[in-house]
């Protein structure tokens, strides 16, 4: 096979070109991201746990005991219905061999209709209690981003983070966020 000596010089002197510029390209790609995380590392982080400060903080404590109080009645109305559905259930069970077929049928949709309804009443409870949650969790939520903030805008941050792999104790705000958390201006 002959080749070309013009033909292979051309293509040579391309592919240094394109190697070249490969090299020069990556090099200068590679000096920016050694110069971003130059920036990265003079950054000033901090680290908030936040499933912490919803578990632990005073906000926290007082929604949960205010939720506990608002729906305890309407559970114990629901305890008492289901247990009174069972006490019933128990006693068709045992006179239902006894029964005429009529009087039997009569009870079982009876009972059938109460279940439904006690069910229906435990729907209904636990959505209402899904969205109070979520109202307080969103509030909570509010005033800890709030503290936050303020914290990082006095301590000069440049981020704070909620999660983590790994974070040094000395970047770690949370025992301050649920200091701050507890005074009653952040109420």
């Amino acid at each position: 096979m002959f080749i070309n000596c013009q033909t292979f010089l051309h293509t040579k002197s391309t592919f240094i070109r394109w190697g070249t510029g490969l090299a020069l390209g990556t090099l200068l790609l590679g000096g920016t991201g050694l110069a971003q995380a130059a920036d990265f590392s003079a950054s000033r982080i901090g680290f908030v746990n936040l499933e912490r400060v919803l578990k632990e903080s005073a906000p926290a404590k007082v929604s949960q005991s205010k939720l506990e109080k608002e729906f305890s009645t309407r559970q114990k109305d629901m305890v008492a219905e289901d247990s009174t559905f069972k006490a019933a259930v128990t006693k068709f069970q045992t006179d239902a061999p006894v029964l005429a077929e009529a009087k039997r049928v009569e009870q079982q949709k009876k009972l059938m209709d109460q279940e439904r309804e006690l069910q229906r009443t435990q729907r209904n409870f636990q959505e209402d209690l899904n969205k109070r949650k979520n109202e307080e969790l969103q509030k909570l939520i509010a005033s800890t981003n709030k503290v936050v903030k303020q914290l990082a805008t006095t301590e000069k941050l440049d981020f704070v983070l909620q999660n983590a792999v790994f974070v040094d104790p000395k970047n770690d705000l949370t025992d301050r966020v649920l200091k701050m958390l507890e005074s009653p201006a952040a109420q």
